[in-house]
């Protein structure tokens, strides 16, 4: 079996019973689900057979949660792929739980979990999970993010995040001239009065710093195209990345394709899958070293091109990954259908949705991820 060549393994006596107590609640009343949650990533790869590619926000097992409705004769497969890293032995013990449960429910749903490390496949695979290391931020399109030779450098650095605490954007106040792209998401971790209050706050202490994004009638920032971001990222020489934990961070992988080479601070989630030392520099979370990092990187003068193609060869190692996982899917079930490179499915590969509309697309069969039905 696919799933077993992945490490997946069945449940024991005594996870089965460990599963069904810790959840008895959830068994009464039906399967967990997340109805609350306003946004959920995902997208249906294929009908028939059915496979699709979800991530695991607000709920442990992504679209696989919200949809024990299929008749349990209907064979499944739910890709899942972490939103925020899972990279320690308890959250890896709360979703083997949730598949295990699952399982028993759904006995021909086959659950595969996609990990943005390999730490994190590696946990999985031990708890007898099925998974295989594909780092989500490989669908970033490399025909949106690319270097731009007529706009000049402006900035010493850049940073694409949302102005949250978490993403600690103080560390970069040693930094002469740094231009901020941000975006409010809807797990509401900052608010008009935060974000405000951080950038007054860099006005005041960093005059050379700049908040790019305008603010709407209501005070939330208007988010900015993708083309757009793109244009600004060329204005910088260096991309920052600045949290200590999170998920993949597809501003990395941005900032790689566009041609800018990266300073990082230690972090757990992803983002360095992509990173090299050639054009990259990790140093410790404080605004004077990654002041001196920025710098550094700047004085070398690394050709863009270079640190694009270096990172499409990485990039393109992933997506074969994954569209062999996918063809192997269709193998397994029957289909004579196979897929190939280049990289057949739009940006992103998971689209923001509400829960229901994910759902309703998935059980009427609109297969929603490719740029070509």
């Amino acid at each position: 079996m696919l799933t077993r060549q992945h490490g997946y393994r069945p449940p024991t006596v005594f996870e089965i019973v460990a599963a069904m107590l810790r959840h008895r609640r959830y068994l009464r009343k039906g399967y967990p689900t997340a109805k609350s949650q306003p946004a959920l990533q995902a997208s249906l790869l294929s009908d028939d057979p059915f496979i699709s590619y979800s991530g695991m926000s607000g709920t442990p097992l992504g679209l696989a949660s919200h949809m024990p409705v299929l008749p349990r004769s209907h064979r499944a497969w739910f890709l899942i792929s972490p939103t925020w890293s899972i990279e320690n032995i308890s959250s890896v013990k709360t979703i083997r739980t949730y598949a295990v449960l699952h399982r028993l429910r759904n006995p021909r749903h086959t659950l595969i979990f996609l990990s943005n490390t390999q730490a994190e496949a590696d946990l999985l695979n031990q708890s007898g999970e099925a998974a295989v290391l594909h780092n989500k931020t490989s669908t970033t399109s490399e025909h949106i993010f690319r270097p731009l030779e007529d706009v000049p450098v402006e900035f010493d650095a850049i940073y694409n995040a949302q102005l949250a605490p978490w993403k600690r954007h103080d560390l970069s106040l040693g930094i002469e001239r740094c231009a901020f792209v941000f975006y409010r998401d809807s797990s509401g971790s900052s608010t008009t009065e935060s974000e405000r209050a951080r950038i007054n706050r860099h006005r005041e202490l960093a005059p050379g710093h700049v908040f790019i994004n305008e603010f709407d009638s209501t005070g939330k920032p208007v988010r900015l195209a993708s083309a757009q971001v793109n244009m600004h990222l060329n204005r910088a020489a260096v991309g920052i990345c600045l949290s200590e934990m999170e998920g993949p961070m597809f501003a990395s992988t941005e900032y790689l394709l566009a041609g800018l080479p990266v300073v990082t601070t230690p972090n757990q989630g992803g983002r360095d899958l992509y990173l090299d030392d050639d054009y990259s520099l990790t140093v410790p979370p404080d605004p004077r070293s990654i002041a001196e990092a920025v710098l550094a990187l700047k004085a070398r003068r690394i050709p863009r091109a270079y640190i694009r193609s270096q990172t499409l060869k990485r990039v393109e190692r992933d997506r074969g990954r994954f569209i062999d996982l996918v063809n192997e899917i269709f193998l397994e079930s029957g289909s004579s259908r196979r897929i190939a490179m280049p990289w057949p499915f739009r940006y992103p590969v998971m689209e923001w949705l509400p829960p229901h509309i994910a759902i309703d697309r998935s059980l009427s069969g609109t297969v929603d991820a490719f740029i070509t039905a």
